[in-house]
């Protein structure tokens, strides 16, 4: 308890230090300490017995002296401990979140960090694993939503960084082209609960988005891909559902492929590109895309190999000899780009409900960086992030909310079928 006291003490001092205003509390305190003792002062030489008045103003000077130095203590124990910490303190115990002694975790600091609001606990006879396992109970006790369990300044303690209802997400988030950013391929996936999230190409040059029915992935696909597009990449995109889904303006903005026998050439196509690139880049001394264009102002065009569901032309079930010489042929391509064209501004994107090892080959899947799941059981979230977060973290009642293989938790802007109409396009380099 006193080691809690010290605490909290050390957190009022600190409060203050990032708040200037409140040190007027300490300094109104030791006025009014000041001005009582003054008042106590003057009554003393009214005392006739010298040896009495002498006994009486000692016994002044110790008992402000201990007012002085106990009322400051006090002030910045206040001034340390959160408005809530004792009802959620309280809550905590109340749902058996406890340590050996039988004593809940002990809440440092409350702090608002953009939409979230990051609590700090000392718990040294708790580890950050319970809270991962007691994480719904622990959510209910704060009346918030979890967004991350992180440790603090040592292993005891802990921040929670927590949203609450009224900052959900909203169940539309329009696409505005003011969001596209102005940096070189960095590609805006929507807002989290920290901010806008976003995926640099350079850093993370392929994409895996996988999720089950309804969970939004053709609608990320596109919001990808408008903005490829509007930063002037040349985008190939396989969908073998015949292109319904797409309206006549994608048609005319990407190469659509429609058939496997079309893929595989194109494939073949980009791997000859990719092929002369390397050539170029080496007699230019650059170690990658980003920097042949720094170079060479921008004359290396970024390519998106883009897939609409893999699956339709990855499984083998029920196929023929020829078929399935055909899905190989693919398969061994989008190896091939999956390992070697990261370098030379050449990427893949595949959307998929199925990206388990019979559809997506280990060559292929090993060599994507970024991962997305959307809605999906645990198996599949399992099969898309090697865990089981996509099941647990993502609301079922939120469509077009992802979890990313880094734990980022957002929810995708919305693309309108007209979202190429209001730019001109530059001419082709």
């Amino acid at each position: 308890m006193r080691n809690e006291r010290i605490m909290r003490m050390v957190s009022g001092v600190k409060h203050i230090r990032q708040k200037k205003t409140l040190i007027i509390i300490p300094i109104i305190y030791l006025a009014g300490i000041y001005g009582l003792s003054q008042a106590v002062k003057s009554y003393i030489p009214s005392f006739r017995i010298a040896i009495l008045a002498k006994f009486c103003y000692w016994v002044y000077v110790i008992l402000f002296v201990e007012l002085a130095v106990i009322g400051l203590m006090a002030v910045f124990t206040v001034l340390g401990t959160p408005l809530k910490a004792g009802r959620i303190e309280k809550s905590l115990s109340q749902i058996g979140f406890r340590d050996k002694m039988g004593k809940p975790p002990f809440l440092l600091s409350e702090q608002e960090d953009d939409k979230c609001i990051v609590f700090e606990f000392y718990s040294p006879g708790i580890s950050i694993l319970e809270y991962e396992k007691h994480l719904s109970e622990i959510e209910t006790a704060l009346n918030a939503h979890i967004v991350t369990i992180d440790p603090g300044r040592d292993i005891q303690h802990v921040l929670l960084k927590t949203v609450t209802s009224k900052n959900q997400f909203a169940d539309i988030l329009p696409w505005d082209d003011s969001y596209l950013s102005k940096e070189e391929f960095i590609l805006q996936i929507g807002e989290g609960w920290s901010g806008t999230e976003s995926i640099n190409l350079n850093v993370m040059p392929h994409l895996l988005i996988g999720g089950g029915t309804g969970s939004g992935k053709s609608m990320l696909l596109k919001l990808l891909l408008m903005q490829c597009i509007k930063k002037f990449a040349i985008v190939y995109l396989a969908d073998f559902k015949g292109g319904i889904d797409y309206s006549p303006e994608w048609h005319e903005k990407c190469t659509m492929i429609l058939n496997g026998e079309r893929f595989s050439e194109q494939l073949m196509e980009i791997i000859e590109t990719m092929e002369r690139r390397k050539e170029l880049l080496l007699s230019e001394g650059c170690a990658n895309i980003k920097e042949y264009n720094e170079i060479r102002k921008n004359s290396m065009r970024r390519i998106i190999v883009a897939c609409d569901e893999i699956a339709e032309v990855l499984d083998k079930t029920g196929l023929d000899k020829e078929q399935k010489a055909l899905v190989n042929q693919i398969e061994s391509r989008l190896s091939v780009l999956a390992r070697q064209s990261r370098a030379f501004g050449i990427h893949l994107i595949l959307a998929t409900q199925r990206p388990d090892a019979d559809i997506l080959k280990g060559q292929i899947k090993n060599n994507i960086d970024c991962r997305i799941c959307g809605k999906a059981d645990k198996v599949l979230s399992q099969i898309i992030l090697d865990n089981s977060d996509g099941a647990v973290k993502i609301p079922k009642d939120k469509q077009g909310m992802f979890l990313t293989n880094m734990g980022t938790l957002f929810k995708a802007y919305y693309v309108p079928d007209n979202c190429f109409s209001e730019r001109k396009e530059q001419e082709n380099v």
